[in-house]
């Protein structure tokens, strides 16, 4: 039998903030033992609906030895009132047994200077009746070209965002140009959203299919999934984000829902906007044209696949240097999040009119004809337009995101442009294109 970890019945608690306190500090091992031990215990004095980044630290071998919590089983956050965050001792450091832990807990004001990653593990595959879930403040194990990492294949990583507090431009830049009007938009919720695009790896172990038009088995794992239209990936032509209840059990999408429990989706546009940026908070609309990385403006080159770093015909059978890179083959934005500009046109779970219609339903809704015009008046939370209003001829009119692997950087590339016209993104995603892909997300409620 496993000698089982005792945890001792003292534990210190820190907050990195002079108005709240942490009490009722407790923590007990799950049995039969897994490595997971659950640590309560209740914030008092914090605002409401504020919400704080867990650290669970400790110490063994009478002090001596330390130890800090990287993988939870549950998301390392909480907020007023009493708190259970289940810690993944057994992950963090396995075969560890210890008689005189001692815990503390450290509660700090969240913010994205704190990351948070959630990661799905996928490798049970298409017949997996559960993909785990976990939760970590470290990010993922990825050298820039790999093609062969379990971040990109087997495991599926979305950072933890956190919206800012006052409105901000959204929209700027479309196709048609006509389109080019923005609006003053507002995100309450935090939200999760895919480090990397969906890869052809992880869409298989999902379905157990590679549709992919790059079928090269040599090189096809780390590249995104593309070749899927909208309705193929969730089961609907609906808007999901509206109605989350459109996206049927058998789908790609509601197959990862239910394996996981958590309400996945495609991003909004203004969720994708804001991620993209990578916390690039200007005045204006017309500059929010390209993200930053490392504080600085990149060249095109070192961020994304696109026309003119796309080498060759890229046919079927070609290597990564033709068509789409593998994923995290370029530098990521400041939030960490690679190919939010390039490689495939990201679909967002909403649909698409221009933005001045966009903005014109909720003045009509609202019966507030100011309303998106300044920051002082935004539309918050914007969910998209119903169906009704993005329908034309026979294309639902879907919004994508972020440019191609085929297109330029000097009309495309930008992280204000989206595409909804009936000749371009719309139609993208009513038959199968090899231009357009998916990037996960999830709302935090």
């Amino acid at each position: 039998m496993k000698k089982l970890m005792i945890l001792a019945a003292t534990f210190a608690a820190i907050v990195a903030h002079a108005a709240v306190t942490i009490t009722d500090v407790s923590a007990r091992q799950r049995w039969p033992w897994n490595g997971l031990v659950d640590v309560d215990f209740t914030i008092s004095g914090a605002a409401a609906g504020e919400a704080f980044a867990i650290d669970i630290d400790a110490t063994a071998a009478g002090g001596d030895k330390k130890l800090s919590a990287c993988t939870y089983a549950t998301e390392p956050v909480a907020g007023n009132g009493h708190s259970r965050i289940v810690w993944d001792l057994g992950a963090d450091y396995p075969n560890f047994r210890a008689a005189d832990l001692r815990i503390s807990v450290t509660a700090t004001p969240i913010s994205n200077d704190r990351t948070i990653y959630m990661v799905i593990d996928l490798s049970g595959g298409s017949t997996a009746t559960k993909y785990p879930v976990r939760y970590t403040t470290t990010p993922p194990a990825h050298v820039q070209g790999a093609a062969d990492e379990p971040c990109q294949t087997t495991e599926l990583w979305m950072r933890r965002i956190i919206p800012y507090s006052n409105a901000f431009t959204v929209g700027g830049w479309q196709s048609p140009a006509s389109n080019n009007i923005i609006y003053y938009g507002k995100i309450t919720k935090p939200y999760y959203i895919g480090v990397f695009e969906l890869t052809q790896r992880q869409f298989n172990l999902i379905t157990g299919e590679w549709p992919s038009y790059f079928t090269n088995e040599a090189y096809r794992a780390a590249r995104p999934l593309e070749n899927v239209c909208f309705s193929k990936f969730s089961g609907t032509n609906n808007d999901i984000d509206r109605d989350p209840s459109y996206i049927t059990g058998g789908s790609p999408l509601g197959k990862l829902r239910a394996k996981t429990g958590l309400p996945l989706n495609l991003p909004t546009d203004i969720q994708w906007e804001f991620a993209a940026r990578g916390g690039t908070l200007l005045a204006g609309g017309s500059e929010f044209y390209v993200y930053r990385v490392d504080g600085r403006v990149p060249g095109s080159s070192e961020i994304a696949r696109y026309s003119e770093n796309n080498v060759g015909v890229a046919d079927r059978d070609s290597d990564t240097t033709c068509g789409t890179a593998a994923v995290g083959s370029y530098l990521p934005n400041d939030y960490g999040l690679y190919d939010m500009l390039g490689n495939v046109n990201e679909c967002l779970s909403c649909f698409a009119v221009s933005t001045g219609s966009y903005r014109s339903y909720y003045q009509e809704q609202s019966g507030d004809d100011t309303l998106g015009m300044t920051k002082d008046n935004p539309i918050i939370d914007p969910k998209g337009t119903p169906q009704s209003m993005a329908y034309s001829g026979l294309n639902y009119l879907r919004r994508v995101c972020g440019g191609s692997w085929t297109q330029s950087i000097s009309l495309w590339l930008r992280s204000s442009w989206e595409s909804g016209d009936s000749s371009g993104g719309s139609a993208y995603f009513i038959d199968k294109n090899k231009i357009c892909g998916f990037r996960l997300s999830m709302t935090v409620e």
